[in-house]
């Protein structure tokens, strides 16, 4: 992603790669939630991104988008929340 990177720029790569790889948003986050706590954390949304999108983002770029998707705010997303943020129209 670019220097200019924005949250916005992550949900249309997050929505872009569920269309190349068929994914619905569930498969996505159960790609992702590694761990199957049913949350997804800073590095599983790290490598999460970086498997399913081929970016690799810096900590604080991960960390506006659990901010920006975190609704009840305990610093993790879960499936409602992230199907929140991917069902949003830009």
């Amino acid at each position: 992603m670019s220097e200019a990177w924005t949250v916005a720029e992550a949900v249309g790569a997050l929505k872009a790669a569920l269309d190349e790889k068929g994914m619905s948003i569930e498969d996505l986050f159960q790609h992702f939630d590694a761990d199957s706590d049913g949350t997804i954390n800073g590095p599983e949304l790290h490598n999460g991104i970086k498997d399913v999108a081929g970016d690799v983002l810096s900590p604080g770029q991960i960390s506006q988008i659990i901010k920006a998707f975190d609704a009840n705010e305990d610093h993790r997303i879960d499936l409602a929340e992230l199907q929140n943020a991917l069902s949003e129209e830009e």
